[in-house]
């Protein structure tokens, strides 16, 4: 089985929707008209099947074709003009001189042609060869443009400024492109003061080094280009893959901690039905608050505003530990937090709480706020359920550590001396700015 029946060898396109960015010859945009676009990657897999499949000729012609069809070919076929156009005036001095026979000029116009041809299609059909491909074709290239040495003499030699240009929009690698530079100006140099004309054509030489050094920087600064697009598309997916993270912590540690105290104060409400109705009716009117504040909640985040205060995690924290059945040992406000640290606080006294609510099956929960830490400590089952049902960090410990990191805090899981767990998150004096500083560099 051939490798494009796994993979779509042509990609239809949308109307109106474009598709990859032409980038050093290598892929194609959709046109406008909604024609199939092709990739450079489409086109060699499809040669390479069509040789294992036993048609050489076939796949030869097929992917030639089909290089210069891509939109990358085009564009170069629109900017050689201006080189072809050069050949005009050996063509008009040919026929313009009263010396020149009738078949000469034919013969030499003919061979000017085939050279600027080649010069033409000769770029797009080396795209992602090995350079050893490409020094044979420019070999090839020299060979033909020699044959002009019988009919317009001395002059082939400015034919020969075509193959370092040739070079450079090869998007072959640089070492090679000044190599083809440098053989390509000595051969010159060599041939012109071999047959006497040094005087006259020198400067054949010194006009194609300088074309064609134009040329490499001009093919660099493509390159440069492209990298840098391709450096912000992976900044632009980075930065998706960060928001979805976010967005994904927020969900987890908005959603989590106000459905668990849902369940823990629904499961309260139904044992103390029969015996208490208004202590279960009460319960249900919280169920009913917090079942609303999520909501905002999750709203909030959605919309990326979300805010977290200190001070209502505390008192978050204290409802829910008492509808557990959790006795709550909390400090009465967060004014002792630094307040850039107040925010990061919150979050992790609410995954904390959360945790030690669902996990931990205490009967004591403390909390202690210093000026740069948060401790939260239990006297429950122990450090390996702190983390999840599953063991390991969990959602919960990971967002901790994550959120921790971003003010350069650290997460500490240790066991108590209750036989709970100890969960601490301290950021060193300076730390926090210190990363404030190194974000913004970032951004």
């Amino acid at each position: 089985m051939s490798r494009a029946s796994s993979a779509v060898p042509f990609r239809t396109a949308v109307p109106g929707v474009p598709g990859p960015v032409v980038r050093n010859g290598t892929a194609s945009t959709d046109d406008a008209d909604g024609r199939a676009a092709l990739t450079l990657e489409h086109v060699v897999t499809q040669a390479d099947d069509a040789r294992e499949d036993g048609h050489p000729r076939w796949s030869i012609a097929r992917d030639a074709r089909a290089r210069l069809r891509l939109r990358g070919s085009r564009k170069w076929f629109f900017g050689s003009l201006w080189g072809v156009a050069y050949l005009a005036v050996p063509i008009a001095s040919i026929w313009t001189s009263a010396h020149t026979p009738t078949l000469i000029a034919v013969l030499s116009t003919a061979l000017i042609t085939a050279v600027g041809v080649a010069y033409v299609v000769i770029p797009p059909l080396l795209w992602g060869r090995p350079w050893p491909v490409a020094a044979a074709v420019f070999a090839s290239f020299v060979a033909l443009t020699c044959l002009g040495f019988p009919l317009i003499g001395i002059n082939t030699v400015w034919l020969w400024i075509y193959v370092p240009i040739m070079a450079a929009m090869s998007w072959l690698p640089a070492a090679f492109i000044i190599g083809t530079i440098a053989v390509v100006v000595v051969a010159q140099l060599i041939v012109t003061a071999a047959t006497g004309t040094f005087l006259g054509n020198w400067y054949a030489a010194a006009l194609t080094a300088s074309i064609s050094i134009m040329m490499f920087a001009f093919g660099q600064q493509i390159r440069a280009v492209v990298r840098l697009r391709d450096a912000q598309s992976e900044i632009a997916r980075l930065a998706v893959v960060d928001e979805r993270e976010r967005f994904a912590r927020d969900m987890h540690d908005v959603l989590g901690h106000s459905l668990t105290v849902v369940t823990v104060k629904s499961e309260l409400a139904r044992r103390v039905m029969a015996q208490d109705p208004q202590r279960a009716q009460a319960e249900l009117v919280d169920i009913e608050r917090l079942s609303r504040s999520a909501l905002a909640d999750l709203r909030a985040s959605v919309a990326g505003y979300r805010a977290m205060s200190l001070d209502t995690e505390l008192a978050a924290a204290h409802a829910a530990l008492v509808a557990a059945g959790v006795k709550p040992h909390l400090p009465a406000s967060g004014d002792a937090v630094e307040p850039e640290l107040r925010e990061v606080f919150a979050w992790v006294l609410r995954e904390a709480v959360t945790n030690v609510v669902r996990h931990a099956r205490a009967k004591n929960c403390w909390v202690a706020l210093e000026r740069r830490a948060v401790i939260v400590g239990d006297d429950g089952r122990g450090t390996a359920t702190t983390a999840g049902p599953a063991g390991g960090d969990g959602h919960g410990l990971a967002g901790m550590r994550e959120r921790a990191a971003q003010v350069g805090g650290e997460v500490t899981v240790e066991p108590g001396e209750d036989g709970g767990t100890v969960v601490a998150v301290r950021v060193p004096s300076g730390a926090s700015s210190r990363t404030a500083r190194r974000t913004g560099g970032a951004q």
